[in-house]
């Protein structure tokens, strides 16, 4: 299972193997790296005939490392997005770490980077809604009436003369994304809280 709120948000913060690594945690409860390790690179193996001749024609995946992995799981903790449990093996004597999601801060990850975006979004909305503005016709930086006025009605990038900008396309764009954003945060936490429901019961 792919946690799509987080892939995007992780990949701006770190790397693409400590998102796909994130998506494992969030898929069991507790797991160790060699474990994760495993369902990475068996999810990247062929399963059919097709994507075994697939396979043959093209170069495969290249497999991932346990250091890769470790490196990431230490990436996670390090944001406080994952934890883990010591336990010393009776036979080897080793320490055996077992990996577990936090919940709590990857909810407010998703959270805090959803509504900063939406915030600058309605800033942007607000502004456009609220003001006249003047454009240029190659479409430099738009300015108010008040800074066109000041200005002379004239472009200080290439000395065009500006006019008053169509924005009812921008405003309507605006306004979809955040819609799409307002649902897409749902979405995400619904996602979350229905994963931790589920494994609340088989704890």
């Amino acid at each position: 299972m792919s946690f799509s709120q987080l892939n995007d948000i992780m990949l701006k913060l770190t790397d693409e193997v400590t998102v796909q690594v994130l998506n494992v945690l969030l898929g069991h409860r507790e797991i160790i790296d060699e474990e994760i390790v495993n369902i990475l690179n068996e999810g990247s193996s062929p399963e059919t005939e097709e994507n075994i001749e697939q396979e043959i024609k093209e170069e495969p995946a290249p497999r991932i490392a346990l250091k890769e992995v470790r490196k990431s799981l230490y990436k996670l903790n390090e944001r406080s997005l994952a934890r883990y449990r010591r336990v010393r093996d009776r036979e080897t004597g080793y320490f055996v770490y077992y990996w577990s999601p936090i919940w709590e801060r990857i909810r407010d990850l998703i959270v805090r980077r959803r509504k900063s975006s939406l915030k600058k979004l309605r800033q942007r909305l607000d502004y456009e809604e609220r003001n006249l503005l003047y454009v240029c016709a190659s479409g430099h930086n738009p300015v108010t009436f008040s800074d066109a006025f000041e200005l002379g009605f004239i472009c200080t990038t290439c000395g065009e003369e500006l006019s008053q900008k169509e924005n009812a396309q921008t405003i309507h764009f605006l306004k979809e994304k955040i819609q799409e954003l307002e649902k897409e945060l749902k979405t995400g936490l619904d996602e979350l809280d229905g994963l931790v429901e589920l494994q609340e019961k088989v704890k």
